[in-house]
């Protein structure tokens, strides 16, 4: 009987999601991938066997699932797997896909919690983790009284939100709270946050039932702004596992779930919020297609990375990295880095993607020239799921 399956990828826009249909392509499956940006990193990957442009998942929600639908009984697809932040429509259509073929995510029920940061503090505290302060606001009074009563930095960031793009960090809240603040609503909520100094740590795990079948944690060293990771090495780090473990097991969880923690100055780890779907930690796996396995849940044992290979996002290095640099020890520490990590979009066997870039982030700055938003938040603009009902 043959092993080889047809894996349905979404999401062929990102990075770890190129990453993703390399791993298993050199895992002998076939990959195919839905998307519905006009040009996406995997659109033209040797990994890729076919690719299919379908509707905005967040513009035209039911055709997009139907799309999903479609492809998965025309290519007789064995898994679903999403990826970025369509995972809570796709979440949100599951019956009707499951209809079609095996899909790895949660239910919208299990997801919204989790992607919704007010929400996970609650469940981070019942699993016996520690949490920043954290206020959750609806009104501009409440922001200010909030603000107020704050006798340390902050941070301010919608209940919401994704790339830490809409983050604000206040060094003084009494003076803030006289000056112009975020919009706030009963629709949108925000969170004052009090603010952790301290070291960034993120991991991404695939588990079935409660059970880890893949887990990798990273420190953040460079990140695109204040968010995106763009530097990826593996830490190992014992109570980020910990947490991961008893979290996944006690929500008993199956599908990606990833999280953002920050270990103080003291030692002490806290953990700040959670994303329920692929994450840049897959690039820890890079040419280890065995891990692949763990997507499936064929496999008895834990997969982790094997060795400390770090990688990067090339350009985005150059871009936000390069420009961070201070002082000369500064600049020797990116030269080393840079010099060290692989860049995750090239490859010499299939190069294409690489040259892809340019046409994505051209169709990103037209867009952000159009709408006055950033070409980070253009990224996602038509997947981004906010809690809408």
């Amino acid at each position: 009987m043959s092993t080889r399956k047809t894996v349905l990828l979404t999401g062929g826009r990102a990075p770890a999601t190129l990453e993703l249909a390399r791993l298993f392509h050199q895992a002998g499956h076939r990959v195919i991938v839905a998307e519905s940006a006009r040009h996406h990193l995997c659109q033209g990957s040797r990994a890729v066997s076919r690719s299919y442009r379908v509707p905005s998942p967040r513009q035209q929600s039911e055709g997009y699932i139907q799309a999903l639908q479609r492809i998965m009984e025309q290519e007789k697809v064995d898994m679903l797997l999403p990826t970025c932040e369509e995972i809570f429509y796709v979440s949100r259509g599951l019956n009707g896909l499951l209809e079609k073929g095996r899909v790895l995510t949660e239910g919208l029920e299990i997801l919204r919690p989790l992607h919704d940061k007010w929400s996970f503090q609650q469940l981070a505290k019942q699993a016996g983790a520690a949490v920043p302060l954290t206020r959750k606001v609806e009104t501009e009074e409440q922001l200010r009284e909030a603000l107020k009563h704050s006798s340390r930095q902050v941070v301010l960031k919608p209940v919401f939100s994704r790339f830490a793009s809409r983050i604000r960090i206040v060094t003084d809240p009494r003076s803030a709270a006289l000056g112009k603040l975020p919009a706030v609503s009963k629709q949108e909520p925000w969170l004052v946050q009090d603010f952790i100094k301290g070291r960034q740590i993120c991991s991404y795990a695939v588990a079935h039932e409660g059970r880890l079948a893949l887990y990798a944690d990273y420190e953040t060293s460079y990140t695109a702004g204040q968010g995106a990771t763009i530097h990826f090495s593996y830490a190992n780090h014992f109570k980020v596992k910990d947490f991961v473990h008893r979290f996944v097991h006690g929500q008993q969880f199956s599908g990606q779930i990833a999280f953002d923690f920050i270990e103080g100055e003291t030692g002490e780890l806290y953990v700040i919020e959670c994303n329920p779907r692929l994450t840049s930690g897959i690039h820890l796996f890079a040419d280890q297609p065995a891990a692949t396995a763990a997507f499936f849940g064929t496999q008895s044992e834990l997969f982790v990375p094997h060795g400390n290979h770090p990688s990067m996002l090339g350009i985005a290095m150059m871009a936000y990295g390069l420009p961070a640099v201070r002082s000369s020890a500064d600049g020797r520490r990116f030269l080393q880095d840079f010099r060290s990590a692989r860049d995750v979009v090239w490859s010499r066997t299939d190069p294409f993607p690489f040259l892809q870039q340019v046409r994505m982030l051209t169709d990103l700055a037209m867009q952000s020239r159009k709408t006055g938003k950033s070409m980070m938040e253009c990224s996602t603009s038509d997947i981004e799921w906010n809690g809408e009902a």
